[in-house]
């Protein structure tokens, strides 16, 4: 698949300062570019009430992505699970 990142993604992984957890989730964007489709991916579940979202939970974190065609997801988020609820009340 290709992955694409948008530019809340890239803030929120520049704010992640524990190292195992960014080896987590290089680990994880290296087996989303390996797979072939999305049902491929271990633990990436779709989000309900909208068919093209998808959450991974890494720890204590969520990684939310938007599949935009069946080839390339778009990265939204990496949130810490307290913070979820908070950037949903936002937008």
């Amino acid at each position: 698949m290709v992955l694409k990142a948008s530019s809340q993604f890239s803030i929120d992984l520049k704010k992640v300062k524990d190292l195992s957890l960014q080896d987590k989730v290089k680990h994880v964007l290296k087996s989303l570019k390996t797979a072939k489709n999305v049902n491929d991916v271990p633990h990436f579940r779709k989000i309900s009430g909208n068919n093209k979202a998808y959450k991974m939970g890494i720890g204590f974190y969520y990684l939310v992505g938007i599949i935009t065609s069946e080839q390339e997801i778009t990265l939204m988020r990496l949130l810490h699970r307290d913070e979820v609820l908070q950037a949903i009340k936002n937008t």
